[in-house]
């Protein structure tokens, strides 16, 4: 346990992130550098303090820390947080402890407990009291690093030291000695300072956010990504091939949306229209209905001073927001930014124009309102992946039809299990019904689900059942289409028609 304790006395905090809920569709996933904190590993945080103690404060050259708090700031509750770096090393030094008894080595290393220059200049303070008639032999160490608040952890045994400092947010300790030789009790009281050094970040190569594109595609939670760092540390054909491979990372799942940034190094319209286009190439409508990209950046306070921030992460807090407000089927558009003072580029209502129509998202300053989100489109131009409140809408569907389905894949196929599955269908879609998701004024004019002798003839592979269902979204009056195909050999598998 980090900070100041009492002899004999200790607290254990259970870990966050054991209770995930994968039927939310407010939890963001951060893909991005930070200070410190583990790399590619994904971490669950639940708000801006969960975001410093485990990755440290804001550092300057990072985005990722500034759109977390962004995301937190507009009423975010839940994200994932995977560290990307490339092969940066990490600090430490040596600490010789000689012959004394009662230790486990006669020498150690401090090691930081991530790599990376965050650790570079911290001072480890450790003072060793030999056994005396007060009592048994007892070491305090206290750790303070550039910018972190100090930790103190008095009153340890020497005996079995590292095992007590895994509690300590910034060290470890690993043997590095031969243990001592009995019977040398040594002075009565042994003081050291030590200096780390050594550490240095790296830049992330297209492998690293491979790994962590690859990485939050797995976890269930997450129902909207970003990667708020990627426009600068990847340029060029690097940068638009790593977004679409975000996109194939999850578009097979219809469970997530991915919130982009236009790239630092496009200052022009020409430019962004033209790193827009890139994307649009492929004319692949479901995977372009998996992003939305919003423009330009925005100002936010930094101590003194401002800085200017990729959008992504308010974003991202104005959809959680009204997520929990009004839901997943509403439009993330005409909705206030908080935790912002200005836009990085004001752009001329022609330019905005041109911005629009290639399909960016815009965030206005509007007289009276301040900051707004001003657009609810993905990348795609077809009616049908175009809204992104339709989008999260089979998003929210797909995973509650996943809850509803999943426990009946390895059923016996039989009447009995058609009507299982369209009962806890039904339920799942009276459900969004009553919330307002769905259009009609009637379920039947909602929603229809079909799973009987017209899409499972009786020649059909026994081992395998079908059920289609069709959804109507509040507006525009249009059906969307899914097939859910239940096999005892793959599982569960939701298809968009």
């Amino acid at each position: 346990m980090a900070g100041e304790a009492l002899p004999g006395v200790s607290l254990a905090c259970p870990p966050r992130g054991s209770g995930t809920e994968p039927l939310r569709t407010d939890v963001a996933a951060f893909l991005g550098r930070l200070r410190r904190g583990p790399v590619g590993t994904p971490v669950r945080v639940e708000s801006w303090n969960d975001v410093v103690g485990t990755f440290g404060p804001p550092e300057g050259a990072f985005a990722t820390p500034y759109a977390l708090r962004g995301f937190f700031e507009n009423g975010g509750r839940t994200a994932w947080v995977l560290r990307v770096s490339g092969p940066a090393t990490t600090a430490r030094t040596a600490w010789p402890v000689g012959s004394l008894s009662g230790w486990d080595a006669t020498s150690y290393q401090v090691v930081a407990t991530s790599p990376g220059a965050w650790a570079n200049g911290g001072r480890v303070a450790i003072r060793h009291q030999a056994s005396t008639v007060a009592g048994p032999p007892t070491v305090g160490v206290r750790v303070m690093m550039p910018g972190e608040p100090p930790e103190t952890f008095p009153g340890l045994p020497p005996a079995g030291l590292a095992d007590r400092l895994t509690g300590s947010r910034y060290i470890r300790l690993v043997p590095d000695g031969p243990p001592p030789p009995p019977g040398r009790p040594g002075p009565i009281s042994t003081s050291w300072d030590l200096t780390l050094a050594g550490g240095a970040d790296a830049a992330p190569t297209r492998g690293a956010y491979s790994d962590a594109v690859t990485e939050q595609a797995e976890l269930p939670e997450p129902a909207l990504v970003a990667l708020p760092d990627l426009g600068t540390d990847l340029s060029g054909a690097a940068h638009t091939d790593m977004v679409l491979e975000l996109l194939r990372s999850v578009e097979p799942s219809h469970d997530r949306l991915a919130v982009l940034d236009v790239p630092p190094a496009l200052s022009s319209v020409d430019q962004v229209v033209d790193w827009v286009g890139s994307l649009e190439a492929t004319g692949d409508s479901q995977l372009l209905g998996c992003a939305a990209v919003y423009h330009p950046p925005l100002r936010t306070p930094d101590g003194q001073d401002l800085r200017t921030v990729p959008a992504s992460g308010h974003v991202l807090g104005v959809i959680a927001r009204l997520d929990g407000e009004r839901g997943a089927h509403h439009t993330p558009a005409n909705a206030v930014i908080l935790e912002a003072v200005d836009l990085a580029t004001e752009y001329p209502e022609p330019q905005q124009v041109r911005l629009f129509d290639a399909g960016i998202d815009l965030i206005r300053c509007t007289r009276g309102r301040g900051l707004m989100v001003w657009g609810g489109r993905t990348l795609s131009a077809d009616p049908g992946t175009r809204h992104i409140a339709h989008r999260r809408l089979v998003h929210l569907l797909v995973r509650a039809i996943r809850r509803a389905a999943s426990p009946l894949v390895f059923d016996v196929n039989s009447a009995e299990l058609r009507l299982t599955l369209v009962r806890a269908l039904t339920s799942v879609l009276l459900s969004a019904f009553r919330a307002g998701a769905l259009a009609g004024a009637r379920p039947e004019q909602a929603f229809r689900v079909v799973c009987d002798d017209t899409n499972n003839p009786p020649e059909q592979d026994p081992g395998q059942l079908v059920c289609e269902i069709e959804v109507a979204p509040a507006v525009p009056m249009e059906f969307i289409r899914l097939r859910l195909v239940l096999g005892q050999d793959r599982g569960l598998e939701v298809i968009e028609a």
